[in-house]
């Protein structure tokens, strides 16, 4: 349905910034750029959207075509994938194996692998913000400001999922990932800056992004199975439900916003062109196919290898070659690795604690005790012992850091109460506090009470209970 995007950003539309992107990774830290005007990044998302929809195969969404009818369609595939999960269920009631992550880390990769899009969650809304002043544009502004958490750092999504790639030591890889995984979260963020006659984009984009996949049950599933903290895509079962959460909000937007079009016909097409920019870059289901503990443990053993080729002593000889030998070349580094399980001091298949490598790594007298976190560690512990040996994390293994005070972000947030108080309305205060929303900014902490006050004045009602400081 789509043809890759990639001719697009050879050359960027961009004449007036330092830094051109020339990648999807650029593009995304263009658009989190809090340097570059919201008109530079507007007039950006008008150019790179007018290239992605050029090239998309509408055929498969007539189903689009009756907006009154969409509801029906959209049922029938929630109950298709709720009794597909209800087979996986009983599959692994009757002691079928994990089909997601065999072992914790193979969850860990996943985690990281789909972390570029996830710390963008909901960005792409933020241009309804544009439309504030249009009852049928409601539902869509509060569906952002609930993945903002309301303002409630614990709520927002994306310190919800920094907080899980914290607990478990997992950002510094998130940071290491290619190019290709940072997709679909250039498309999100284009689509948070789309100008407003592009809003039909990003109707149908959160159209198709707010119903129920497969993939997030099973997840959800097994990382408690695991042992790993569920509860950023367990938030995702239970407010994008179908009754009345996001699912919901997001097809009485659809509807609603089709019958006051000017352009029905005009609107349709580019609703099917949002709904089929979900289907770009990486999706989680591919990730999930790809996930290699022995490359992922490879890489690690390379990655240490840059430092240990040059401390081991020259004593201990594996084939004739010294361990700096073996690590001195970082192709060798799959060879050594076979070499240490051909002397038995890695016993694949086995109890980690039957191998001396690990006995080396984690017990406090071993000489090599401290080279690797809890995380590596974990991920030696489930490469050595394979899938039939795994167990799930204990809770005493990993522990939530504690949040870091900012006085930078403190100063600006007295600033922006001072500035607030000298608002006389509500247009007056949501041109003050809208900015200070925006995806590169939610999460801090003025972002965050700039979300409680947007609350409060667009959705008093839905607000009048929760706690704000």
């Amino acid at each position: 349905m789509f043809t890759s995007t990639e001719f697009c950003l050879a050359v960027s539309p961009i004449q007036n910034i330092a830094h051109q992107p020339t990648n999807f990774k650029d593009w995304v830290n263009f658009f989190q750029d809090e340097q570059i005007s919201k008109t530079t990044k507007t007039h950006s998302a008008e150019q790179y959207l007018s290239h992605l929809i050029k090239h998309l195969d509408l055929s498969s969404l007539s189903w689009l075509d009756h907006p009154e009818h969409a509801g029906s369609h959209f049922m029938e595939d929630h109950h298709k994938t709720c009794s597909i999960f209800q087979d996986y269920l009983a599959r692994r009631q009757q002691g079928g194996q994990r089909e997601f992550f065999p072992t914790v880390s193979h969850a860990f990769e996943f985690l990281y692998r789909v972390a570029p899009t996830k710390m963008v969650d909901g960005s792409w809304l933020y241009s309804t913000l544009d439309h504030a002043d249009q009852a049928a544009v409601k539902d869509l502004i509060h569906i952002y400001l609930e993945e903002l958490g309301l303002g409630h750092p614990q709520a927002n999504h994306v310190t919800m999922y920094q907080d899980l790639l914290n607990t478990y030591e997992l950002s510094t890889y998130a940071e290491q990932l290619d190019d290709r995984y940072y997709e679909q979260a250039a498309v999100q963020l284009v689509l948070a800056y789309a100008p407003p006659e592009y809003l039909p984009l990003v109707i149908g984009f959160n159209l198709g992004y707010e119903q129920l996949p497969l993939h997030l049950l099973i997840t959800n599933y097994e990382l408690a199975e695991l042992g790993i903290n569920p509860h950023y895509f367990n938030v995702h079962i239970t407010i994008d439900n179908a009754h009345n959460g996001h699912a919901q909000k997001s097809l009485q937007a659809f509807v609603d916003l089709y019958r006051s079009a000017e352009d029905p016909q005009r609107y349709l097409e580019m609703v099917k062109q949002g709904y089929l920019l979900n289907d770009i870059g990486k999706s989680s289901t591919q990730i999930v196919r790809e996930l290699d503990l022995d490359q992922q443990v490879l890489k690690l053993f390379r990655q240490k290898a840059l430092i240990g080729q040059y401390i081991h002593n020259q004593k201990c000889q594996f084939s004739g070659k010294t361990i700096n030998e073996w690590l001195s070349q970082p192709e060798q580094i799959h060879e050594f690795l076979h070499v240490l399980m051909k002397k038995s001091w890695i016993q694949r298949g086995q109890p980690a604690e039957q191998s001396h490598f690990w006995k080396l790594i984690d017990d406090p007298d071993g000489k090599m005790f401290g080279v690797f976190n809890a995380t590596e560690k974990q991920m030696i512990r489930d490469w050595i012992q394979g899938p039939e040996l795994a167990r799930r994390l204990s809770s005493h293994q990993l522990h939530m850091p504690s949040p870091v005070v900012d006085r930078q972000q403190q100063r600006k947030l007295e600033e922006l109460r001072l500035h607030l108080r000298q608002c006389e309305n509500h247009e007056e205060k949501l041109e003050l506090l809208i900015p200070n929303i925006a995806p590169h900014c939610h999460y801090i902490q003025p972002g965050l009470w700039a979300t409680q006050q947007v609350s409060k004045i667009l959705f008093p009602f839905q607000t009048q209970a929760l706690q704000f400081s």
